[in-house]
């Protein structure tokens, strides 16, 4: 894996490479905007603006602070274009890693005599799971979230479904598929007597 391999974070790389892009698309878009756009606080992004201008990358051109425009210039192509380099770069060494470590973990999974599983959180690493989860010989019976808004929908040829239609699936275990909510997940199954029961394992 790249040696920094935080790029996915919030880090300056990654704030400069959306700003530079957000400049492409749109030159007349106000700091705040810029801002609203990158999730970031209106300072940041005037720091950002100020150091790229400083850098010869963008072009800062108005007549008053209410009516400016950014542009990008020559070296702020080459800068947009190689970070975008660097952000895919990152992109495919990540995805091989996460590929290599959930499949070394569903293979320990099954091993435990785990075949038939739910798969609780629908997001990336769920995704990722369930196209290796046939090669470590484990039939995935439904996927599971609590958010409202992707139960219902279809993912995979499954409709998402949330924790209480675990039960009826009757899983040898249940699989947390989610890093983020983890904790939160786990926590809600043991609240859960009948779902405390089935064995819950996290990749």
């Amino acid at each position: 894996m790249p040696k920094d391999n935080n790029f996915l974070k919030p880090t300056e790389d990654l704030r400069n490479l959306q700003l530079l892009e957000e400049i492409s698309r749109d030159s007349n878009a106000s700091q705040r905007k810029l801002s609203e756009r990158l999730g970031v606080a209106l300072g940041v992004t005037n720091a950002c603006l100020k150091k790229m201008a400083n850098k010869g990358q963008i072009k800062i051109k108005g007549i008053n602070h209410k009516r400016i425009s950014y542009f990008l210039t020559p070296e702020g192509f080459t800068e947009k274009a190689r970070l975008t380099y660097h952000f895919l770069e990152y992109t495919v060494h990540y995805y091989i890693d996460l590929k290599r470590n959930l499949a070394e973990k569903l293979d320990s999974i099954s091993r435990q005599g785990v075949k038939r599983a739910v798969f609780y959180g629908a997001g990336d690493v769920m995704e990722v799971a369930f196209v290796i989860s046939h090669e470590a010989d484990i039939e995935l019976l439904g996927i599971i979230d609590d958010d409202k808004a992707k139960q219902g929908t279809k993912k995979f040829n499954f409709t998402i479904g949330g924790p209480e239609t675990i039960k009826g699936l009757d899983p040898d275990a249940i699989i947390i598929t989610s890093m983020r909510y983890k904790d939160k997940i786990i926590d809600k199954i043991n609240a859960n007597e009948e779902l405390a029961k089935i064995p819950v394992y996290g990749l």
